[in-house]
């Protein structure tokens, strides 16, 4: 099994046109994106996070025709959910997932200028043949390909045993409590290892465990 992440692109218009009238505007800044269908009526569903002025955001989306109804939960960090109208643009790039064996990897990440970058799962053929089958209106530039790992989406799992066995017992002691209710050195005895061992593998499970926690476009 197979996975390729991709950066897809409609210029200024974005994917769809309420994107353009978000991405113009420089109080919100969308983060991911969680969900995205076609309902059975052709209207289409969005949800996705975002951080920034998110009334202000609603109501940009409440103006638009194509635009049905806005939901959203939150101040300045936020989950909104939105109806839809689709474009054409989006009706067949979501018709390439449903027309070839694949798999999306959500969330999705949300780039300033409206585009996005996915990362599908499925073998080389399909793939290959969701690329062929891309809206010729769409840009879109391959960033890696290689074999699937599920650890990309399983931020834990990507830590080697020994800083697992480290941060479980950290947890269990209250080291990230507030206030912090133990030390490295308390968490050293704990486990058999020197206070240097702890306090060098704390740093690479935040080094490795921070970023994957926090959407790529606020620090790149």
């Amino acid at each position: 099994m197979r996975q390729a992440t991709f950066v897809i692109s409609a210029g200024r218009g974005g994917l769809h046109p309420a994107d353009a009238a978000i991405a113009a505007e420089p109080d919100i800044q969308r983060l991911t994106i969680r969900q995205i269908d076609i309902l059975d009526d052709g209207t289409g569903i969005v949800l996705y996070t975002s951080r920034g002025d998110l009334e202000r955001g609603k109501q940009l989306l409440d103006a638009r025709d194509d635009i049905y109804s806005v939901d959203y939960v939150g101040e300045t960090n936020g989950v909104t959910l939105v109806h839809f109208e689709p474009n054409d643009t989006v009706r067949d790039l979501l018709a390439v997932g449903r027309s070839q064996v694949i798999a999306l990897d959500l969330p999705i990440e949300c780039l300033p200028d409206g585009g996005v970058r996915v990362t599908v799962i499925g073998n080389d053929a399909a793939i290959s043949e969701a690329v062929d089958d891309m809206p010729e209106s769409l840009a879109l530039s391959l960033e890696s390909m290689g074999e699937y790992d599920p650890d990309r989406s399983d931020p834990f799992a990507s830590l080697t045993e020994r800083q697992q066995e480290i941060l479980l017992t950290a947890l269990e002691l209250g080291y990230f409590e507030t206030p912090r209710e133990t030390n490295q050195e308390a968490i050293a005895e704990e486990l058999g290892v020197s206070t240097a061992t702890v306090g060098e593998h704390l740093r690479r499970i935040q080094a490795k465990l921070v970023p994957s926690v926090v959407p790529r476009a606020l620090w790149e």
